[in-house]
This record gives structure tokens, sequence and C-alpha cells, in this order.
């Protein structure tokens, strides 16, 4: 697997470098001075001795990391966004740009979000696909009562998301599975959502073997599908990796918010708490409690206890998506706990889902 951090971060850069390299990097540091996002670098360490000590120690990459984990927990350095300036910022023809069939596909239950005219760098929602991001920005959408927008174009009908294509500061985030994510975007935070790679898989193959992001994948789809099926376990655990070594890396000082989707399904309020107050914010408890009660949406797929028990994976596969979890708790160390027992031989999983679904 390919070691992303050292194009990242310092401590993996070559001890000698081109000598016209180090001169346009001056340069460019000493004409601008600020990031894209505006603010100074003098909070980001710098310094060759920084430098050593960040790289340096018995944490390995986790020292590697720290010009971004600093700001894990602190908000995007926004103007609070409240009630009163939600109201004053509403961009109102683009708001009300959509049909009552659209407004009724979309399914707000806590009021139809807007657009907001405001001038800004945007907050990028990151994630693998099959990681629970539609269910993410519907919650994101309630709860601040902003649109969230993407780098794709997602149709209204299709996505039920009234995002579209918007990529700047009039939405909430951004969503973006890519790790490129164009020139025309600069970015002030990132939400990093996490997911279980051995859920995200299962729900990524049964987007695609259903058609229907909303639909899972039955028990013979896995069979008769296998060659799909064992696509998305090579593509998807390695850009889990990626996404976890690109983001932490790149961000470098900008805040970060990293949220997991288990933690969504068993403490709601608390991460929609600690949500808003990363976005920064003011939610009323009138509309948090609309959240809680009307949380699933139209996008959350609803699994059946025979899906969630299903277990595809060979031998192969969970060893290889356990080295790409392996790989990214290096640097998150919870993602640990994502690692699988590995199966004896295939004939155990086998044998497992025989007698699981003898029944049926």
């Amino acid at each position: 697997m390919t070691d992303w951090r050292k194009y990242l971060e310092p401590c993996y850069r070559p001890r000698y470098m081109l000598s016209t390299s180090v001169v346009f990097a001056v340069l460019v540091f000493t004409w601008y001075g600020i990031r894209p996002s505006g603010r100074p670098l003098a909070t980001v360490p710098t310094s060759a001795q920084s430098t050593r000590a960040r790289c340096s120690g018995v944490n390995g990459a986790n020292n590697a990391m720290a010009s971004t984990l600093w700001a894990l927990g602190q908000p995007v350095p926004w103007p609070r966004l409240t009630e009163q300036k939600r109201k004053e910022l509403t961009m109102v023809r683009e708001s009300e740009r959509f049909t009552a069939e659209e407004r009724e596909i979309m399914g707000h239950m806590c009021g139809t979000p807007v657009f907001l005219r405001r001038k800004q760098p945007v907050v990028i929602l990151a994630s693998v696909p099959g990681s629970g991001n539609f269910w993410t920005r519907y919650l994101i959408e309630q709860l601040t009562g902003v649109f969230t927008g993407s780098i794709y174009t997602e149709p209204v009908k299709k996505t039920r998301m009234g995002g579209g294509n918007w990529r700047n500061a009039s939405v909430a985030a951004v969503k973006a599975h890519s790790l490129i994510l164009g020139i025309d975007i600069v970015y002030d935070g990132v939400i990093l959502l996490l997911r279980d790679p051995f859920d995200s898989v299962k729900a990524e193959f049964s987007r695609d073997a259903t058609g229907d992001h909303r639909k899972e994948a039955t028990v013979d789809m896995f069979s008769s599908k296998a060659e799909m099926f064992a696509a998305k376990v090579d593509m998807l655990g390695s850009r889990f990796e990626k996404l976890v070594t690109f983001w932490m890396g790149v961000s470098q000082g900008r805040p970060v918010h990293v949220m997991f989707f288990e933690d969504l399904k068993v403490k709601l309020k608390e991460e929609l708490l600690k949500l808003a107050a990363f976005l920064n914010v003011e939610v009323s408890d009138q509309r948090l409690q609309c959240v809680l009660q009307n949380s699933r949406g139209v996008n959350k797929r609803q699994h059946s206890e025979v899906y969630s028990a299903h277990n595809p994976y060979n031998r192969e596969q969970t060893i290889k998506l356990n080295r790409y979890i392996s790989a990214g708790a290096r640097i998150l160390p919870r993602i640990a706990s994502y690692v699988r027992p590995v199966p004896k031989r295939d004939t155990d999983v086998k044998r497992a889902d025989s007698a699981l679904f003898a029944d049926d």
C-alpha cells in the first residue's frame, strides 16, 4: 500500500530538495504570508525546531500529524450564524426556486433550508462512498437551516438533495468523495465522516447493485455479482486509508471535525450539538427537537436483519480491509476498532451463512 503521508507532511519529505523548489516556496510564502482561508500562518509550526519536534519521538505517525491535530474540536472561523442572521443572508430567489414536488421529495420536516449570500471559504464534508453522506447532509440541512452542496451534479429527483452542484459559501458544507476538489474551491474546515469500511463497502455495493442508494442488496446479489463486490473491497478500502491520511495531512491547521457514522446512530443529539458548535451555528431547542424527531429523513437506508447479519467477506478480503484500517488507525487510533477477526478459511464464512439463512 502507498504511504500517502510522505506527500503531505514535512516528516516524510526528502532530505534534499531542488534549489528551485526552495526558492519558489520562499517567494510564495513571503509574498502572500497567509493561507487560502485568509488567516495568518503564525498558528502553524513552521520553524525547523517545530518540525523536528513534530517528527521526532516515539509516536511516529501521530507526531507527524500534530500540525493538524491541534485544530481538532475547534470551530470554523466564521461569524456566528443566528436565526436572525440566516434570514438577513437568505438568497430568496435561489431558495424558493424548487417546485412543490421537489420540496416534497426532499422531505424536510423542520422547514425548507435556504441558500445564503456570503463570501467566505467553504466546509468540506469528506467521506468514502457508502459512509452515510446523504443522511448526514440531511441532518446538517435540518440542523442549520441551510442547504448543503456537492462537487458533483445531483438532480433533486434522483438524490432528494437540493444543493445540487453548489460549491461555495452559500451552503453549509460541500460533499466530496474525491481528493481532487477543483481549483475553484477554497475551504476553511473539514467534516471528516468515517464509517466502518466493512459496512460502507456493503452499502456502496447495495447502491450499485440495486441502482438506488436507499435500497439494500439481497444475499444472492453478493454471490451473483461477486466480481463487482470484490472490486468495491479493493477500491473503497484503499480510498478509506487515503481519505484519512489526505485530509488529516493537507488541512494544516484548519479546523477538522471527525464524525463517526456509528456515533450518529447511537447518540445523535450529542453529535448534532458538536456539529453545530463546529459550524458556529446557533440552534434553538425547538429546531433541535424537530431534527431529533425527524432524524431518519428520506435518504437513510433501512436495513433488514438478514442484510445486517450477512457477512459477504472471504478471508482474503477481510485481511485486505483490516490492513487499510490499520494504516488509518496510525493517525486516528479509534479506527482500529473496525478491525475484524479473520476467518480461518473461506468455508467457515459459507458454513456460517448457510446456517444463518437455512430457514429463509
